[in-house]
């Protein structure tokens, strides 16, 4: 019983170190990346909605995507070093049946608008 108090402050500092180690990665990988928000014309249904999410997952770096249907907006995060160019965004987007529009990129991340939903 002894031993187990003894070894009790090493076993706390080495969970204290885990968990506060996990933290500081965590912040830091929030200032590494890129926000883009890309217009996508051409939209009309979920499917098409989860097809293009899809298509951008497979982009190296993209770690989020989100699909606006109603707006024809997807919001990727991808990190900075891993930034996509645009003009190979457009030709994912092509390839994918859609058309692009606008495409900007950002160190903040977008302000979302969250659509309310219809009643039908």
């Amino acid at each position: 019983m002894k031993k187990l108090f003894k070894k009790t402050p090493f076993i706390a500092l080495v969970f204290a170190f885990l968990f506060f180690g996990q933290t500081t990665v965590k912040a830091q990988n929030k200032s590494d990346h890129v926000y883009i928000k890309i217009e996508v014309n051409g939209m009309a249904c979920p499917y098409c909605a989860f097809g293009m999410e899809k298509q951008l997952k497979k982009v190296s770096g993209v770690d989020n995507v989100k699909i606006q249907l109603k707006e024809g907006l997807a919001y990727i995060a991808t990190l900075k070093k891993q930034k996509p160019l645009k003009e190979s965004l457009a030709l994912i987007i092509t390839n994918a049946g859609f058309t692009p529009g606008k495409i900007e990129y950002s160190d903040k991340p977008f302000v979302i608008k969250d659509t309310p939903k219809t009643k039908e």
